[in-house]
């Protein structure tokens, strides 16, 4: 089980327990707005939680004094090998700095535990609280990509947008640099 603990929070590993708080974030319209999903039913975040429970690379960020959870975060790896971080945090909490705790935290674990060269991030253009967050992790804009597709129409269409592409170097890695990242989000 997976454990990172912050001032304010504990990054730990989803339980079923969790429904009613990763409820209200999951199936709010705001929160999807951005991301690779529309707004959950009661049995699509049910069915996530039991997929992630285990999962090492999908955390929930709990408030420590509250025992409530807020926001989830978590990494993926691409394709091509590269790492790339996601978060979605309940909007009520917004504005308050968890997220940039709840990542930073995550970034710091990804570096000195797995000693990778660099950690991705990206965003739809729009989503200026995302990038804005990237930008406070010192995560460096590489690029914006174009016809980026992370979701479909209602009719199976892919929805087309535009994303920048960010990247955080770590200046302590051991590990051989990439030539560079493409961009792209594993769904």
């Amino acid at each position: 089980m997976m454990k990172i603990e912050t001032d304010r929070l504990l990054l730990r590993n989803y339980k079923e327990s969790d429904f009613e708080d990763i409820f209200k974030y999951f199936s709010d319209e705001e929160v999807s707005r951005f991301e690779d999903f529309y707004p959950m039913s009661e049995e699509q975040v049910r069915d996530i939680i039991a997929e992630w429970k285990n999962m090492e690379n999908r955390l929930v960020a709990a408030l420590k004094s509250e025992q409530i959870v807020i926001g989830s975060v978590g990494y993926w790896i691409d394709d091509e090998g590269h790492y790339c971080i996601d978060y979605d945090f309940n909007p009520e909490y917004c504005g308050q700095g968890y997220a940039t705790e709840a990542c930073n935290a995550l970034v710091h674990y990804l570096f000195e535990s797995l000693d990778i060269r660099a950690i991705y991030g990206d965003c739809d253009v729009r989503n200026v609280s995302s990038w804005k967050l990237l930008e406070r992790l010192g995560f460096q804009r590489i690029r914006k990509l174009d016809h980026q597709s992370y979701k479909n129409d209602k009719n199976g269409n892919p929805i087309f947008i535009s994303t920048f592409l960010y990247e955080l170097k770590n200046t302590q890695s051991t590990t051989d640099a990439k030539e560079f990242y493409t961009g792209g989000r594993k769904s």
